[in-house]
This record gives structure tokens, sequence and C-alpha cells, in this order.
């Protein structure tokens, strides 16, 4: 399968390209992790002494570090042999490991079995023949852990020094205008969103630092409308919105994610997720909203109108759609067709707006929604509630209809409150989908039910010890991964990120 390029909008997207802002971080504290039942994912860690260099290592020894939050960035350090004691006669081997939290520090390496590429473990092992020796690491890390460990088998003692991280980011937390936040808790989950926004604001909007490094329509949604209301890094959203644009399958579908470094910067070959292209129409409908430009929709209109022709084509008659792959979550065993259902009406309503302020005809799209809406209230049940034909009742399915359209705010509210007391068992696994959970709740007007939303679930990440905001959190199941691996987890994760939204939205409306 090849790819589409329009050498226009990939030309305009290079153009974009941010200038990163650098800051040099210096580690803290030198610490241990032991192991510890009742602490967090079994590990607690144990505070030594303030970070003193230089550091001395012999053969086999190791030290932790401290860097006090969460960072991303590029190791700079300087090795050097004690002369007066013994000069290097063989080359010093020194392994480092990365970590956001405590367990990725001590998972062993050897026994990763994970469903990602072993690749991503945040580990390498630099050797110097002579030293002094001065550098960096190439690759760039995310983390706030840092152990070091001598590896080779030498008898001569080493010095590192002059050891610090060139943090990088493509906006700096200054740039956000401060408000006050009379409840401690969500200004402690407001500051945290924003630590993860940051830390995701790269060349292109990331959707982890640590791990995937890509941008994905999905993640990039909810990070424009967090960015809208704090950073305001807008030329970033118009990059990012050039890069789906430029480049897409041979079959004229956006795909789910782009790889900025890596040509053809799409998988030509791999899956695509119809949730997520329809979310380009949300993405330009959110950007018309925010930024009062018109410019930069009208030209990206055919790209979101495409989407939703492709998608419409590939439906049954009864909703549901075929030869395409669906998101909504990370839930295992989840029956996707209603919410998909949902999700589809409600991109519909975007695409329908920024059809009608462009002044280009949307009877058709008036018409499908009518058609759309009636197919979606016959999965009702006489209880009310959404139900797939497989008879699965899930949160996903109620978020999604609430959030179609084809409800009114009464019935909405009404919805929402019956799930809450219902509680299915097919429940939210991941913050990306509690967002539209949030966004349902505020949206039919129960704004401080949403707030304590907000604390209950983004207050318990908190307390867990979390710097950052992670891609998958499950206060029942500390361990849980979609990957099979806890340790390869994202723990700066962009669709976590969007109580920045909500919280800022809360304290202005009110």
């Amino acid at each position: 399968m090849s790819v589409i390029v329009q050498a226009d909008f990939a030309r305009k997207a290079k153009e974009l390209t941010p200038s990163l802002h650098h800051k040099t971080i210096l580690p803290q504290r030198m610490v241990d992790i032991a192991s510890d039942g009742a602490a967090y994912q079994g590990f607690r860690v144990v505070d030594i002494e303030k970070a003193q260099l230089p550091l001395t290592l012999r053969s086999g020894e190791c030290v932790i570090l401290d860097f006090g939050a969460h960072n991303v960035g590029y190791l700079h350090f300087s090795v050097n042999h004690f002369g007066a004691v013994k000069i290097t006669d063989a080359p010093v081997m020194l392994s480092f490991s990365f970590g956001e939290f405590p367990l990725e520090i001590m998972a062993s390496k050897e026994n990763y079995h994970g469903t990602l590429g072993s690749g991503w473990l945040q580990n390498e092992t630099k050797s110097m023949v002579f030293t002094p020796y001065t550098g960096a690491l190439e690759r760039r890390y995310a983390f706030r852990y840092l152990k070091i460990e001598r590896v080779d088998t030498a008898s001569f003692p080493i010095a590192i020094d002059n050891l610090y991280v060139d943090g990088v980011s493509s906006v700096s937390m200054e740039e956000v205008p401060l408000f006050h936040i009379p409840d401690k808790a969500l200004e402690q989950i407001y500051k945290m969103s924003l630590c993860t926004l940051k830390e995701c604001s790269q060349e292109v909007f990331e959707d982890g630092p640590k791990r995937d490094r890509r941008l994905w329509l999905g993640d990039l949604r909810l990070q424009a409308l967090s960015d809208y209301v704090s950073f305001k890094n807008t030329a970033l959203v118009k990059r990012c919105l050039y890069l789906f644009a430029a480049y897409r399958r041979s079959d004229g579908f956006v795909a789910p994610c782009v790889f900025p470094d890596s040509p053809p910067y799409i998988d030509a070959k791999g899956w695509h997720l119809s949730d997520y292209s329809l979310f380009f129409s949300s993405c330009l409908y959110d950007y018309m909203l925010y930024q009062k430009d018109l410019s930069l929709v009208e030209e990206l209109y055919d790209t979101a109108f495409l989407q939703v022709q492709l998608v419409m084509k590939r439906m049954e008659a009864d909703g549901t759609i075929k030869g395409s792959d669906v998101f909504i979550d990370w839930c295992e065993g989840l029956d996707k067709s209603v919410a998909f259902l949902g999700v589809y009406l409600y991109c519909l309503h975007h695409l329908r707006t920024i059809t009608e302020v462009l002044g280009k005809d949307s009877a058709w799209i008036v018409a499908e929604i009518k058609e759309k809406e009636r197919i979606l209230l016959s999965y009702r049940n006489k209880d009310g509630f959404f139900v797939t034909k497989s008879g699965q009742l899930s949160w996903h399915s109620q978020i999604w209809s609430a959030l179609s359209g084809c409800l009114s705010r009464e019935e909405n509210l009404l919805l929402l409150q019956k799930t809450k007391e219902e509680n299915p068992k097919v429940h939210i696994h991941t913050p990306y989908m509690m967002h539209f959970y949030i966004e349902a709740l505020y949206t039919m007007g129960a704004k401080d039910e949403a707030m304590d939303v907000i604390r209950e679930f983004w207050g318990e990440l908190s307390s867990a010890g979390y710097d950052c905001c992670p891609e998958i959190f499950n206060p029942e199941n500390p361990m849980e991964s979609p990957y099979n691996a806890p340790e390869i987890n994202s723990t700066c994760h962009a669709w976590s990120c969007t109580p920045i939204y909500w919280i800022y939205r809360y304290y202005h409306e009110i």
C-alpha cells in the first residue's frame, strides 16, 4: 500500500517545526529503591542524601539519582580516573537505567516479555576506552530516576562529574498565565497535567516522550484542547494537522499516527482506526472555535470531509462498520459497535458546524445525522440503557450515546446518573476515555460532578506518586498494562492531560 503525499501540506508542516527550549537540570538526591508490599507497585524510594558530584564508582558499584521531577532530555556527563591511584588501562563501561517511576528501574530487563519491542526499555551501556571523557548519550530519555552501574571489571576507581540533563520542550512552564484555583486537590492535578502536556510538547505533540514518541490523532485532539487554554502553542497544532493531511493511506484515510522522523512518515501497511480518522473533523472544529482562524479550516476541510465519506461507505445498515479497526479504549472484551456509532454522530455534528460556517451545503450531513440517530436509538433497551447486539452493557456505550446528540440534555443526565448507579462491569480503563465521561457530564450541565470525577481519578494518580499523568491507571490493579509488562507503560502520556482544559473552563465559566 502506497502513501498519498500532499507536498504543499508537508512543506507547511516542516516550516512550522518549532525551536526547542533547553534547560539544564541537575540531580537532586541520592536514593535507594526498596521492596515494600504496602507501597504503590511494591517499591518505595528511600532518601539517602543530597546528590554530590563527583560520584566515585568501582567495578560492580552503582548509584541511583533522583532528579526531583519528571524530565525529558539528554544526559551529559564526564568520566575521569584518579591518576595518583591508577591510570585507565582498560575501557570503562557504565550501564544507565532511566525510570519515570521506581518499578521501571527495578524490573529485570532479562525477564521482559512485553508485547512492545524491548528497545523501548530505557537502558543503555556506554563504553569509554580512554579517560578523561566528556560526552552525552545520543538517545533522548524521559525519566525522574537514573541508575548508574559500573559493569566493567577493571580494578581502578572512576569519578563521574559534570552530570546534568539538557531538558527539552517546545514550551516552558513560564509561558502559562496563572489563575487562582481555590481547591488544592484540583490545583495539584492541574499542575501535574500541565507538566504532562509540557513534556509531550516536542517537535510534534508526542503521545508519550518515553516510548512511542509519535503523533497520534486521538491524543492530538486532547492535547490541542488543553494547549488552547494553557501554553497556546498554536503553531504546533497547525503543524500536526498539516502532517496528518500531508501523509495519508492510499485509500484516503488519515493514518492514526505519524512517525515524524521516519519516512514515509506513516505505516502504509499498518492498521487504521476509524474513530481516530473521524476526529480529524473534531480537531478542525476545536481549532475554529478557539483560534477564530478559518483559513486553515478551509484548507483542510476536504481532508475532514473525506474521512466521514470513507467511514460512511464502510458502515452497515445497522450502524456497524466493516473492514476497519476502532479504538475507543484499552478495554479487553469491549463491544465497540454502539460506542463507535456515538463517535460517528459526535464528529458529524462537528463537521456540520464547520460546513455551515464555511457556507457549504450541509443537507447531506443533516440527513445522515437523522438516520444514524434513529439507528443508535434502536439499541436502547426498556431500562433506557444502550446495549449492543451482543447484549453487552458498557460505560463506553452510555457515554458515547450521551455525546452523540440523539437525546435531550435531561435524558442524557438521567442516563449518566443511571450508569453510575448501575456501574457496568465493562468499565473505563484509560484517562483518554475518562476525558469523554467528563465531557459528557460537563456539557450536560453537571459541572461539579465532572470536577468530582477529576478529583477522584486524577487525585488517585497524584496519591500514587506520579509526577505526570500515565497512559493507563487502574487503582485496583497497579500492574495493569495493555502490553503485558507494566515497566513499559508510559507514565507521562498526552491523552491524560485534559484536566488542564476542564479545570480552566470550570474556573473561568463560574
